[in-house]
């Protein structure tokens, strides 16, 4: 599956040239002020922004969203069909996600 990063400049290929998708919290203090950044992150032994949202909740939809797109991407492959004499592409299962339960 490829993923476009939010700013559109960068096209990465999910299982290939990463290991995870994570949301990060980072907080930044510039004297008194304090900014909080909801961040979604590639994870691959550092961390690398590809997108930033308002709240925690709105990231954990966004990775959500992310693994049902996942569950239904569908993969072809073409194979040689004896009876029609013919190269088809066969359309094969959909991938899974699991997700560990609450306690």
């Amino acid at each position: 599956m490829l993923i476009v990063s939010q700013n559109k400049e960068k096209v990465m290929w999910f299982g290939r040239a990463f290991n995870a998708l994570e949301y990060a919290e980072s907080i930044y203090r510039k004297g008194k002020n304090e900014q909080v950044r909801h961040t979604i992150c590639i994870s691959d032994g550092c961390l690398e922004e590809v997108a930033e949202y308002e709240s925690k909740e709105r990231c954990l939809q966004v990775l959500h969203d992310f693994c049902e797109e996942y569950k239904n991407e569908c993969y072809t492959e073409e194979f040689f069909d004896m009876a029609a004499q013919n190269t088809r592409p066969g359309i094969y299962s959909r991938n899974g996600v699991f997700e560990f339960p609450e306690k």
